[in-house]
C-alpha cells in the first residue's frame, strides 16, 4: 500500500483535483464546505488500472493551517505538488515543498491545475518558472501534468502518471514496530471510538492488544478499515481506521500513537541534525523556543545548538545552514532514530526548518566536547553499522533483543549488521549481549592486570577475590562476569574457591615470613584443642595477618566463628571424638561434649556450630545428634 499527499498554496484546487481523480470529496467539515478551502486533513483513495489502491491525503494550503499540512504528510510516500496556472508559484507552494524535503519525501508529480483559466503562452511561462524553482530539489526531474479539475482535463493522464510513480516506489518496510500517529478521533454509533492515521513500521490485526502512547492506555482492536473496506490486518503504508474497545474519545487526541504494548520508548531529549530553510525568516538561535512536529504530534521545546560559534560570535544557524542540536521538549515524545521532523516558530507561526533524529537517549550534554559532534556526525547517514558502533560507545553493552528498539530498523536488518560487525571483529556477542570489541579487550586486560597486581601485592594468597572485581573495575557487573567466564574458558585464568589466579601462580610466603609461619603452627601444635585465637595472635604480632591468610588458604588452618582457629588435623580429630561420643551416649549437650574434650565453652560452641553447618551434627533443643546427611542416626 502507498499513500500520496497533496501539497500547494491555498485555493490552487488540491481538493477539487482529488475529487476529480477519486470521486471522493476530501472536504468533510461543514466549515470547509462553506468556505471552500481545506482546514483540516481530508482523505480519499484511488483504484489504479492495475488494481492497486492508493491512499490520498489532502492537506490545507492556507498558512494558518500549515501544522495540519505537516500532520498529513508525515507518513506519505510521494506528493502531488499542485500549482494553479493563474497564480503560479506562491508562498505556501515554496513552504510545502520545503516541508516535503525536510520530511524526506523525494518522489512526486507536479500538477499545473486550472489550465482552463489561462492561455497557452502564459501556461508555458508558468511551467518554465516552476521547473526553474524546482532546480536543486528532489522534484527537479518530476513529471509535470497539466490539468483542469473542474473540466476533468488531464485527469486520465494524471492517473496514469500516478500508476507509473507507484510502480517505482519501494514498498514500506515492516520492521515489526508498528506506529499509527493519530490524525483524527471520532465516535460512530454502535461502534464507539475510532482513530485514523497512516500506519508505518509494522502491522496491526483485528483482536490484538495495543497501547496508546504517551498516556499508556491499553486497549484492543475491534475492527480495522482501510479505504472504507473491513480488513483483518493492515500493513505499513496503509491509511487505517481503527475501532478501539473501551476507550473514551476524550482520552485520545491527535498526536497520540497506537503501538504494540510495552514498546513505548518516550523521551524529552533528542539529539538531532537540523537544517534551517534557506528562506527562513529568522536564524535558529541557541535557546530558541520552537514547536517540534513529528508524525501528528506537536510539542513545545527549546533548542540547544551543539556546533561551536566562530570566534566570539553568537551561536546560531543561519538560513540555509545545517548543524547538530539537542531538543529539550516539554512533553515526552515517541521518536525513533531515523525519524524526520519539522521545527516551527510558535510566534510568528513560520516553518523554520527540520531534520533527522539521531539519538533518543543522549548522553550528558558536553557542548564543548568535540567527541559529541564526532559521535553525531557518524550517525547522520543512518548507516546501521555505524549506529550500532556509536550506540555501544555510550554503554558497557546492549541487550541483543533490545538493540535499537528505538530506531526505524527491523530485527533482520539488525542481525545482518551484527553478523557483519562480528565478522570484522568490531563487536563481540556473548549470550544476549553485544559489546564493543575495544571495550571488551580493555575489560579483559583490566581483569588480568588486577589479578596480576593482586599476585604482586599478596603473593601469599590464592589470588583476587571475585567479589572484589566490581569495586575495582568501572564496568557493569554483568559484563565483568562475562569477561571472567571467558578468561576461565580460555585458560587465561583459573579459579580456586572464590578466587581468580593466573595459571602459573603458586601462593608463597616471603623468605622472612617462613619462620613466622612455623612459629604459629608450633603454637597450635602445643595447644591442640585450645589454641590461640586469631585476635590473640594478631595482638602478639600484627605481621601474622598475611601469614594466617596464607595458612588458611593452604588448608593448614581452619577458621571457625569468633576467630577460633584450628589446625586441620586437630579439627578432624575432635570431629571424630564428638561423633564417637554422641554415637555411644546419644543426644549430648554442649557441656557434656566440652567436658569430654576437656575444652572451654569458648571453643566448644564454635566447633559444634561448624559441625552443624557441615551436616555432621544437628541441634535438637539444647542437645546435638548426628546429622542424617553424613550417615548419622
Amino acid at each position: 500500500m502507498f499513500v500520496i499527499g497533496t501539497a500547494g498554496h491555498v485555493d490552487h484546487g488540491k481538493s477539487a483535483l482529488v475529487k476529480a481523480l477519486t470521486g471522493i470529496d476530501p472536504d468533510r467539515l461543514p466549515e470547509e464546505k462553506r468556505r471552500g478551502m481545506t482546514i483540516d486533513l481530508g482523505f480519499a483513495w484511488l483504484p489504479l488500472p492495475d488494481g492497486t489502491e492508493v491512499g490520498i491525503v489532502d492537506v490545507p494550503g492556507h498558512e494558518r493551517f500549515v501544522k495540519n499540512m505537516i500532520a498529513g504528510v508525515g507518513g506519505i510516500d510521494a506528493a502531488l505538488l499542485v500549482i494553479a496556472a493563474d497564480d503560479g508559484w506562491m508562498p505556501q507552494t515554496q513552504e510545502h515543498l520545503e516541508i516535503l524535503e525536510l520530511l524526506g519525501v523525494k518522489e512526486g508529480i507536479v500538477v499545473i491545475n486550472k489550465i482552463d483559466l489561462v492561455k497557452e503562452d502564459w501556461l508555458n511561462l508558468i511551467e518554465d518558472d516552476i521547473k526553474n524553482k524546482l532546480k536543486g530539489t528532489p522534484f527537479e526531474k518530476a513529471v509535470v501534468v497539466r490539468t483542469s479539475a473542474i473540466q476533468r482535463t488531464g485527469i486520465e493522464e494524471l492517473s496514469n502518471q500516478i500508476q507509473n510513480l507507484i510502480s517505482r516506489l519501494k514498498t514500506r518496510k515492516d520492521v515489526g514496530k508498528p506506529r499509527l500517529y493519530i490524525d483524527r478521533v471520532f465516535t460512530m454509533s454502535g461502534m464507539g471510538t475510532v482513530v485514523t492515521g497512516t500506519l508505518i513500521d509494522g502491522s496491526f490485526k483485528v483482536g490484538q492488544e495495543v497501547e496508546i502512547a504517551p498516556e499508556g492506555i491499553k486497549t484492543r482492536i475491534k475492527n480495522l478499515q482501510s479505504y472504507k473496506k473491513q480488513v483483518e490486518a493492515a500493513g505499513p503504508g496503509t491509511r487505517v481506521a481503527m475501532n478501539l474497545i473501551g476507550v473514551e474519545k476524550e482520552k485520545i487526541k491527535r498526536g497520540d500513537v497506537v503501538i504494540n504494548p510495552g514498546t513505548a520508548i518516550l523521551t524529552n531529549f533528542l539529539d538531532v541534525k537540523v537544517t534551517v530553510l534557506p528562506d527562513a525568516p529568522f536564524s535558529l538561535k541557541n535557546g530558541s523556543e520552537v514547536l517540534f512536529m513529528l508524525g501528528t504530534s506537536e510539542i513545545s521545546g527549546r533548542v540547544i545548538l551543539l556546533n561551536q560559534p566562530a570566534q566570539n560570535f553568537e551561536l546560531l544557524l543561519k538560513p540555509g545552514q545545517t548543524g547538530f542540536a539537542r531538543l529539550k521538549l516539554k512533553e515526552p515524545v515517541l521518536a525513533r532514530v531515523g525519524d524526520h521532523f519539522i521545527l516551527r516558530l510558535p510566534s510568528p507561526p513560520k516553518t523554520l526548518g527540520g531534520g533527522l533524529v539521531l539519538d533518543v537517549f543522549p548522553s550528558r550534554l558536553k557542548r564543548k566536547d568535540k567527541e559529541l559532534i564526532a559521535f553525531l556526525s557518524r550517525r547522520e547517514k543512518l548507516d546501521l553499522s555505524e549506529l550500532i558502533l556509536t550506540e555501544l560507545k555510550k554503554v558497557d553493552f546492549l541487550i541483543r533483543e533490545e538493540l535499537f528498539k528505538a530506531s526505524i530498523f527491523g530485527s533482520e536488518e539488525i542481525e545482518s549488521a551484527l553478523a557483519l560487525l562480528e565478522g570484522r571483529e568490531e563487536v563481540v556477542i556473548k549470550k544476549n549481549m553485544v559489546i564493543d570489541k575495544v571495550r571488551w579487550d580493555r575489560l579483559l586486560n583490566q581483569i588480568l592486570e588486577r589479578v596480576k597486581k593482586e599476585h604482586s601485592d599478596k603473593p601469599f594468597t590464592h589470588g583476587l577475590r571475585i567479589s572484589d572485581l566490581s569495586a575495582k573495575l568501572q564496568f557493569k557487573e554483568k559484563l565483568i562476569s562475562e569477561g571472567v567466564e571467558y578468561l576461565l574458558s580460555t585458560a587465561k585464568l583459573i579459579q580456586k574457591e572464590n578466587y581468580l589466579a593466573l595459571p602459573e601462580h603458586r601462593p608463597q610466603l616471603a623468605e622472612k615470613q617462613s619462620p613466622l609461619a612455623q612459629a604459629i603452627l608450633k603454637k597450635f601444635e602445643e595447644n591442640r584443642f585450645s589454641p590461640p585465637t586469631k585476635s590473640e595472635l594478631l595482638e602478639e604480632n600484627p605481621d601474622y595477618q598475611k601469614i594466617l591468610i596464607y595458612l588458611l588458604q593452604q588448608g593448614k588452618l581452619i577458621e571457625l566463628k569468633e576467630g577460633i582457629l584450628y589446625r586441620k588435623e586437630d579439627f578432624e580429630e575432635m570431629t571424630q571424638k564428638i561423633k564417637e561420643f554422641i554415637s555411644s551416649n546419644g543426644p549430648s549437650t554442649v557441656s557434656q561434649i566440652r567436658e569430654h574434650l576437656n575444652i572451654t565453652r569458648k571453643y566448644a560452641v564454635p566447633i559444634l556450630e561448624k559441625l552443624d553447618e557441615l551436616g555432621i551434627t544437628r541441634r535438637e533443643g539444647d542437645k546435638r545428634v548426628l546429622g542424617k546427611e553424613k550417615g548419622g542416626r
